[in-house]
């Protein structure tokens, strides 16, 4: 028996995207266990929605060029027929997106949007398709659950649309929860109510989920391992907890220091520069310009290197 493919739910290996003649991203490779919860940390323009999206199958060719592998339960899905990625997509695998307003269809009832998948999924007749969508807003928080059924989603603020996002998510209990800064348009006073809630179902089935993230300190509490990227490729990756102790890569140090909830400062250090366009990449080392710790060396690309329970590609980790 094959223990690493029992226990592995999703794997990427070498995965590469390209628009055009760049990469997007290149060469990712990181493996989900079953049960796990791993974090996508970088800066806008890092690949990490990039990532989403292209596991879900929403960027696939002609659109995209795709080199590499994606895995999940042991099926290849940079092939996979779209009648295939059909059954996946809000059944086994659940996507919430980062900008509600613009994922929601405005001319659907919220009713309309959470009974979609329980019917095509799960089967479910219309009393109970209405059940179960009054449960599942109820337990995102949205009070009079009931009537909320009968709103468009132009009448409901940014953070209740969120929530109608996560709701349908979760509605068909996926193995896999893919979310796309899920707390991003709530209230800094129920964001935690909400993660605590995701990884409680997430939890409760023994899925796994993937959490793209900008919040250094949000990662470190509801993930197990943590991705950093920058500008398409990983540069590190280690446990949370290992990770934000002790940091290898100047990148992942730059961005912890910029998180006073992590940092010993108390006040934040910007990172200089920007990450670049993907007409500008550098060869080498693609935060080289940016690196303090910069040499000659770093116009060689550097291997992705595991050392223990961490990965790092940098030349002077």
């Amino acid at each position: 028996m094959d223990t690493l493919a029992d226990t592995t739910l999703l794997s990427l290996d070498a995965l590469s995207l390209a628009r055009g003649r760049a990469d997007v991203l290149d060469n990712v490779t990181f493996t989900l266990g079953r049960g796990q919860t791993v974090g996508l940390i970088g800066e806008s323009g890092a690949g990490k929605s990039t990532i989403a999206l292209a596991i879900i199958g929403l960027l696939r060719a002609p659109q995209v060029a795709l080199r590499g592998s994606i895995r999940f339960d042991g099926v290849e899905l940079t092939t996979l027929p779209e009648s295939e990625y059909r059954r996946l997509r809000g059944n086994r695998i659940g996507l919430i997106f980062q900008d509600a307003t613009a994922a929601l269809n405005p001319c659907f009832t919220v009713g309309a949007h959470l009974a979609e998948p329980l019917s095509r999924h799960l089967g479910l007749q219309a009393r109970e398709r209405r059940q179960r969508s009054i449960e599942l807003l109820e337990s995102v928080g949205i009070g009079e659950a009931a009537l909320r059924l009968d709103a468009f989603p132009h009448e409901l603020s940014g953070g209740m649309q969120q929530r109608v996002m996560i709701a349908m998510a979760l509605a068909c209990d996926p193995q896999l929860l893919i979310a796309d800064e899920p707390t991003s348009a709530l209230d800094v006073t129920i964001q935690a109510q909400i993660m605590e809630l995701i990884l409680e179902r997430v939890r409760a089935r023994a899925a796994s989920a993937i959490f793209v993230l900008h919040d250094l300190a949000l990662a470190a509490q509801v993930c197990d391992r943590v991705v950093v990227l920058y500008a398409g490729q990983v540069v590190e990756e280690a446990p949370a907890a290992e990770l934000f102790a002790d940091p290898r890569h100047p990148y992942t140090r730059a961005l912890r220091a910029c998180s006073i909830e992590l940092g010993e400062r108390d006040a934040l250090v910007p990172i200089p520069g920007a990450v670049p366009g993907l007409e500008d990449l550098p060869g080498g080392c693609r935060f080289a310009p940016r690196c303090e710790r910069a040499s000659a060396r770093c116009a060689q690309t550097p291997p992705l290197v595991t050392d223990g329970t961490r990965r790092i590609a940098c030349w002077h980790a």
